[in-house]
């Protein structure tokens, strides 16, 4: 059983420095530079340690996305005492989400990753709908309309897509800027603006 553990521990140890080699590298020479090979060869690890973690060079921002969705549900189930209504906690959990996102990921690799995303019809984070920040985002305003915090929106469905774009936007926003501003920073007033149109 011992043994069994220290394999896992040392499989997970194996996938994280793989990635954070790649991500490494990604953000040096440009996602479409990077090879397989050279991740493989740059990480010191075999070509079947690689696809037996990562099933594509893609899935390693799927990784890095998924850790941060984790991360999110933390930050909502700490936010969800300090703030009574929907409407505030949805504006709260926007700003750490921004906030995290310079954090964990960084302006060089969100411009690698939006490069891709646009480029590559593998990268299906943006978009997919069972993303665990995208479900955080649909209760927040389902809980909103129930205590009547949020109005004046057509659907739970349309506000959230506006809500996924608007961030999205903000984080594209961020990435062409040259400066040192902060993506929270830049973000804030589009959602301040947001949340108040369906108040």
């Amino acid at each position: 059983m011992v043994n069994l553990e220290n394999k896992t521990a040392k499989g997970i140890q194996t996938q994280l420095h793989i990635m954070e080699v790649a991500i490494g590298l990604f953000k040096k020479h440009g996602y479409d530079n990077v090879s397989v090979d050279r991740i493989v060869k740059e990480s010191k690890t075999s070509k079947g340690s690689f696809y037996q973690h990562f099933p594509s060079k893609s899935s390693i921002f799927m990784n890095r996305f998924m850790e941060l969705d984790e991360r999110y549900i933390k930050i909502y189930e700490e936010l969800k005492p300090q703030y009574p209504t929907a409407i505030e906690r949805l504006e709260a959990f926007c700003y750490e989400v921004l906030h995290c996102i310079e954090e964990d990921m960084g302006k060089e690799l969100m411009r690698v990753i939006y490069s891709a995303a646009i480029i590559s019809n593998e990268h299906t984070f943006f978009t997919n709908e069972d993303r665990k920040l995208y479900i955080i985002l649909r209760e927040i305003i389902e809980d909103g309309i129930k205590d009547n915090s949020i109005k004046n929106i057509e659907s739970t469905y349309i506000f959230y897509k506006i809500l996924v774009q608007s961030i999205l936007g903000a984080i594209y926003f961020w990435g062409l800027q040259l400066d040192n501003n902060k993506l929270e920073y830049l973000g804030r007033p589009l959602i301040k603006q947001l949340i108040m149109s369906i108040r």
